[in-house]
């Protein structure tokens, strides 16, 4: 009997929707970081930084993975723009909880070190 290999929950395209809007995120997250260093930013500034380094973490990380967060939770896959029902649902799962922990911790620590930078 044959185990079948896992990759992903989601193709190509998904991935690199992912990728580009994990850049953006970072992105936006580099220059709030900048902002809130040169200009001593106040406390509403810092959090928006957080948001967007967790989102641009997350994406990124989830194009890595090859695993979506949101598909994961509704238990489907999207390959090539098509959705279909999700047969290692606690994988996928599994996959996702990682993702959503790292992305959180690194964001909260890129956070911190930018608040104390500041």
């Amino acid at each position: 009997m044959t185990k079948e290999c896992v990759i992903g929950n989601i193709g190509e395209k998904e991935k690199a929707r992912l990728r580009r809007a994990g850049l953006v995120g970072l992105v936006c997250g580099v220059a709030l970081a900048a902002t809130a260093i040169l200009y001593q930013a106040p406390w509403w500034v810092h959090a928006t930084l957080f948001i967007s380094l967790w989102a641009g973490l997350s994406a990124l990380l989830q194009a890595k993975e090859q695993t979506s967060i949101l598909l994961a939770a509704r238990r489907v896959r999207r390959i090539d723009g098509r959705e279909e029902p999700e047969r290692y649902v606690l994988e996928f799962r599994g996959r996702a909880r990682t993702i959503q922990r790292r992305s959180l911790l690194v964001a909260v620590f890129l956070t911190v070190l930018v608040t104390l930078l500041g």
